[in-house]
């Protein structure tokens, strides 16, 4: 299958970006059989998602998409493949709320891709070094931050399943616990 090009690009309807994520895809007419994937790629128009099990081109599909703590259900078809493990899937039909659900996930996602070219033209612009300094200053204030006020090392209970590996029966107890000594940073390697 040949590479995608700038022109290919250029020619979707909407805007493809990266993203990270879990589909459960139901070829119809169903058989019941669920293909696990990881979403790769979504736009308002579709998605890329890597499958555990080949799909046809041109077949149908009811999807549901999980990005962070949002998902929906559409349907849609396989419009190419990529061997046996990747699928690109046009959504043919959402729901009102999938239709919102989506567009409220593209609409952060171009904020973050935003975010992140923005911080890279910056990182060119002032060259590595002083640009690594800069990111360590403000992780420094972050960390000032968190000691002036404790409640930002608060953090949330997680809600897991009662049979996931991770479960504990910390994260059932419904009280918050405090993250001692950790400061509130997200680190971004603009470097790599």
């Amino acid at each position: 299958m040949p590479e995608r090009t700038d022109a290919d690009e250029d020619r979707r309807r909407s805007p493809r970006f990266s993203c990270g994520g879990h589909a459960e895809i139901n070829c119809l007419p169903s058989t019941g059989i669920l293909v696990p994937g990881t979403i790769r790629d979504l736009s308002l128009h579709g998605c890329w998602v890597d499958t555990t099990q080949p799909i046809d081109c041109g077949a149908r599909a009811e999807i549901v998409v999980r990005v962070n703590d949002a998902a929906f259900r559409a349907v849609g078809e396989v419009r190419a493949i990529r061997g046996h493990s990747g699928a690109g899937l046009e959504f043919l039909h959402l729901s009102a709320g999938g239709k919102d659900m989506l567009a409220g996930l593209v609409t952060d996602l171009a904020r973050l891709k935003a975010v992140m070219n923005k911080l890279k033209s910056v990182r060119c612009e002032m060259g590595t070094e002083p640009f690594r300094k800069e990111l360590e200053e403000g992780e420094h204030q972050a960390t000032m931050l968190s000691e002036q006020f404790p409640f930002l090392r608060t953090v949330l209970p997680v809600e897991r399943l009662p049979d996931s590996p991770e479960a504990d029966g910390a994260a059932f107890t419904g009280k918050n616990r405090t993250a001692e000594g950790q400061s509130l940073v997200i680190r971004i390697d603009l470097f790599g």
